[in-house]
């Protein structure tokens, strides 16, 4: 039996396709005020309304799936509503839909973000906005939810280049700005290097399916369809070489570095900040860095398989450049002063949380984060944006006292903070990847996997502090711009913030109610959605964790994040009095205090240390490096541009050497043919032409003597003269006498009767 509201699924991405291209041509006629953002929110609305009842029906049978006997949750899950795309050849592509616990969770997540950003951005993109705008980010979101439906490789592909181009457009949304602020990109430029970075990764992408679909022919039954290639594997129909088995998984897992901002391709995504914070949101939350994470929980099949571990294990290969990933972009996120800047190193930063979490072999708490985080940290982004829309600057430098000016904003970006830090919703998918990190080492032994796990830990530690730092020089204390008439956000802008914030409590919420941490009490077991999502995504797997492991690690995630916290606390926390000096010139910072109490009697020597450090020639140097993101950018560059110089070179040489040469042979060759061709045109072809002007002159001659003497002269003036000969001899016997006609007559008549008589005789 199949779901329900299975049927309605293919919708899902449909409705908010059609709702871009109706926005793109007609928003402007239909929602003229507000750019055609109506429409958007009709179409990103319906698709939401349309996946909670297809996706939330799979969430519920899930949830309740042995715990009440009914039919109604005993049916199966996975629906699929496949047509024939195209066939050629051997190569048949089916378009179509597959739902299964995987595609629901994701797809949820994406398709409330989604609706929020649209809501949000009516106000938010009031003056900046355009229908063009609000296609979109209609066609972004519907990319994202077509990718989490799609039941194959090529479909899967079609909607993530699709995600790609988007992306491209929402980042250089503002191609044509004349001044950017100093040391942001331009937003052309950012685009441009977005798209080209990620489509590195596509190609590896690319090349990765082509291989699996080239085993799957080789096997006899050639696919590219996810549950076909996965059922192929687990009947052991593919022989293959292990070492190319391998070769093919890191090749998609390559495409997942690219979209997903992982090292060292994660250049992109701080550039990325270019476009418009609700552009950020969407791709940082729900949409683009989410699809390379998804697209190794839909193939883990492949990195699982025995194939894998019989000729090294590439999820080792995942765990280290999660771990890699993690700790550098969290060390980058530390000097930061661009609030967006500071998102969007911490998305890097928990995008390798996520990637850790499929490389230890825990695919189920990796999608565990991917929906905690799209929850927070589209609630920090949406309260950045609130932030830099109601103070009217980006730098936190020029920020302070907004506590009081912005009362929702400062509470929603503290919940959405604290769910970052590890306190909240965002400590269980984050501990569970811990957790699996040091288990994993264990059973192992592999001392890189420890290095894995302490930057997990470390990475916390990081998030805590840097989150905080940002929060306390934005928030309390005063103004450092005073010219700034700071202003709460409008309703259009704060429903969504405080949605986000709600749906982030109470996330946190049933987490607790279904295990609360250290003590490992299930007050309702149904609600512990982390071992549902292992149970639904993984139920072939079983781990066993000892419960001393358990409690240790929750209890050290929470006193990392708490000391992480407290750390930035005593070190940026301004009091009430407070006069806080942070200019762009000082690398570090200055906290004056008029009246002390025991708090700030703490504060004061550590702020000393810490501003000490940051002003002597190392610290500022690795301030230098940090801020430069370890110059992996400005590598990057210099090989770009080493490549392009010794690349021009070459062709100047090849030009010079080859084409030049080749150019000049053949000329020569050429003038050799034209002195040939100039021979036998003087030789050959002009003789044959005089010859035949001689030739036709004295034929000419010839006729003209013939026409003149044997014509003329010959036939014409001597018949002439003949017949005026008889006729002037004729004339003479015409005399006009009767007596001579008389005698002409006889003699005639005696002739006529001689010549009878010699003729017939007598």
């Amino acid at each position: 039996m199949a779901l329900i509201f299975g049927d309605l699924a293919f919708l899902i991405p449909t409705v908010p396709i059609v709702g871009a291209f109706i926005a793109l041509f007609f928003g402007k006629f239909l929602d003229k005020k507000n750019h055609g953002n109506l429409v958007a929110l009709i179409g990103l609305g319906t698709s939401f309304v349309l996946t909670l009842l297809v996706s939330g029906e799979v969430v519920l049978r899930l949830l309740f799936e042995g715990h009440v006997d009914t039919p109604f949750l005993e049916e199966e899950i996975i629906h699929e509503n496949l047509i024939q795309w195209f066939n050629v050849g051997d190569i048949t592509v089916n378009f179509g839909i597959l739902v299964d616990p995987l595609s629901a969770v994701i797809s949820l997540m994406v398709a409330f973000v989604a609706l929020l950003v649209a809501i949000y951005s009516r106000s938010y993109m009031s003056h900046d906005g355009s229908p063009r705008y609000y296609a979109e980010i209609s066609l972004f979101a519907a990319a994202m939810l077509g990718l989490c439906f799609s039941p194959n490789f090529i479909q899967l592909f079609l909607f993530w280049e699709l995600m790609g181009v988007c992306s491209y457009l929402l980042i250089g949304y503002f191609y044509d700005k004349e001044v950017v602020p100093e040391g942001q990109p331009h937003p052309a430029s950012a685009s441009k290097k977005a798209f080209l970075t990620t489509k590195v990764g596509d190609v590896f992408l690319f090349i990765g399916i082509i291989l699996l679909y080239i085993e799957t022919l080789n096997a006899g039954h050639p696919t590219f369809n996810f549950l076909e290639i996965q059922h192929l594997l687990h009947d052991g129909l593919i022989h293959t070489d292990p070492t190319l088995f391998v070769v093919i998984a890191l090749l998609i897992f390559g495409g997942a570095v690219g979209k997903s901002a992982q090292f060292p391709l994660h250049v992109w995504l701080p550039d990325a900040m270019a476009g418009p914070t609700t552009v950020s949101c969407l791709i940082h939350s729900a949409t683009m860095v989410k699809a390379g994470i998804f697209l190794i929980a839909r193939s883990y099949f492949l990195f699982e398989h025995d194939l894998m571990h019989a000729a090294g294990d590439a999820m080792l290969v995942v765990a280290l450049i999660g771990g890699i990933t993690a700790i550098l972009a969290g060390t980058i996120a530390l000097v930061q002063t661009d609030i967006k800047g500071i998102l969007a190193f911490s998305t890097i930063s928990q995008l390798g949380y996520m990637t850790i979490g499929l490389g230890v072999g825990g695919m189920a708490v990796a999608v565990f984060h991917v929906i905690n985080h799209g929850i927070f940290k589209a609630l920090l982004f949406l309260s950045a944006g609130s932030v830099i829309h109601g103070s009217g600057t980006q730098d936190i430098r020029e920020m302070g006292g907004l506590q009081s000016k912005m009362p929702h904003t400062w509470k929603v970006m503290l919940i959405g903070s604290l769910s970052l830090a590890g306190i909240g919703n965002g400590f269980f998918s984050k501990d569970a990847i811990i957790l699996h990190a040091i288990n994993r080492f264990i059973e192992s032994g592999n001392m890189l996997l420890l290095l894995v796990w302490l930057s997990s830990v470390i990475t916390a530690f990081l998030t805590a502090f840097y989150i905080f730092r940002m929060w306390f020089l934005v928030f309390p204390g005063k103004s450092r711009k005073p010219e700034h008439h700071a202003h709460e956000s409008d309703s259009w802008m704060t429903i969504p913030l405080w949605s986000l914030a709600i749906v982030s409590l109470v996330l946190a919420g049933i987490y607790l109610i279904g295990n609360i941490p250290v003590l490992n009490i299930e007050l309702l077991p149904i609600l512990n959605i982390e071992h549902q999502l292992v149970t639904w995504l993984e139920p072939e797997v079983s781990l066993v964790i000892e419960n001393s492991l358990i409690v240790m690690t929750q209890f050290s995630s929470i006193i990392i994040a708490l000391l992480g916290i407290g750390l930035a606390y005593l070190i940026f926390y301004p009091r009430s009095d407070a006069h806080v000096s942070f200019t762009k010139d000082d690398p570090s910072f200055l906290i004056e205090v008029t009246e002390s109490d025991s708090i700030t009697n703490i504060q004061k020597p550590l702020r000393s240390l810490t501003r000490t450090i940051k002003l002597s020639p190392l610290g500022r140097g690795l301030q230098r490096i940090l801020e430069k993101g370890y110059y992996i950018d400005d590598l990057y560059l210099a090989l770009v541009k080493f490549v392009d110089t010794k690349y021009c070179a070459g062709m100047y040489w090849i030009e010079r050497n080859v084409f030049d040469k080749a150019v000049r042979f053949v000329g020569q060759i050429g003038f050799a043919v034209c002195g040939v061709s100039k021979w036998w045109d003087e030789h050959i072809v002009d003789g044959l032409v005089r010859l035949t002007a001689q030739v036709s002159v004295a034929v000419c001659s010839l006729a003209k003597a013939t026409d003149e003497r044997v014509i003329d002269h010959g036939i014409i003036r001597g018949s002439a003269k003949r017949v005026m000969l008889t006729g002037s001899r004729l004339r003479r016997i015409q005399t006009g006498v009767v007596e001579n006609y008389a005698l002409y007559t006889l003699v005639g008549a005696i002739t006529l009767i001689l010549v009878m008589i010699v003729i017939n005789g007598v």
